[in-house]
């Protein structure tokens, strides 16, 4: 008799243990419930009053199912099944289709070219008739430029441009002699350029349209 009031008094503990181990806190239920709200929160068409009807109802399901052991020792994509599993039969069972999630048009707005914008410096860009401080020039496809000063004198020649860098090889009665220039800045309308033999020679020209 003594000892089946042990054998009994033993499983009488195991199972006291094994509830206490198994059981939903109200912490816990309330993790659930949270952990769905959070999930439907990406379903727009959903008001909160349908949200919360079907958390309810993934909470009771969840808590009936499956116990705490089992289900805290679940791995994270056995979570991610049983989570869509049980909020596909919940949504049906309150006449909800999870599937009719509103999705947003996401507009792309292309970016706007200023005119001020900077260019590369090319030949083709810079072909054109161009006037600064001191002097207006026109510069033609075929390599040929012709200047004319603020003073009155002129100027004629070859031209090129290369890596950002101005190159005019002006005409002399014995050969030809050579300006440089670094190009700064250069956008459609102006561009900044610099003599590499006296930075203090730094001009701002304009295009002529």
């Amino acid at each position: 008799m003594k000892k089946n009031i042990l054998i009994l008094s033993a499983m009488l503990l195991i199972n006291i243990s094994s509830f206490a181990q198994n059981n939903w806190t109200k912490d816990d239920r309330n993790n659930i419930y949270n952990d769905c709200m959070g999930y439907l929160g990406k379903y727009s068409n959903l008001s909160i009053e349908q949200k919360e009807s079907v958390c309810l109802c993934y909470l009771d399901e969840i808590t009936k199912k499956y116990n705490k052991a089992d289900y805290q020792n679940k791995i994270d994509i056995e979570i991610k099944k049983i989570r869509e599993t049980t909020l596909t039969l919940c949504s049906k069972n309150i006449g909800i289709e999870l599937s009719d999630q509103k999705k947003e048009e996401v507009k792309i707005e292309q970016p706007k070219i200023a005119d001020n914008s900077e260019v590369p410096a090319t030949k083709e860009n810079l072909v054109g008739h161009w006037k600064d401080e001191n002097s207006e020039f026109w510069l033609t496809d075929y390599g040929d430029y012709k200047m004319q000063y603020n003073d009155g004198k002129t100027a004629k020649g070859t031209w090129k441009v290369d890596n950002n860098q101005l190159d005019l090889y002006k005409d002399k009665l014995f050969g030809k002699s050579e300006k440089l220039f670094k190009i700064l800045i250069f956008t459609k309308d102006k561009f900044v350029y610099q003599s590499l033999k006296n930075k203090a020679d730094t001009f701002t020209a304009k295009k002529i349209k």
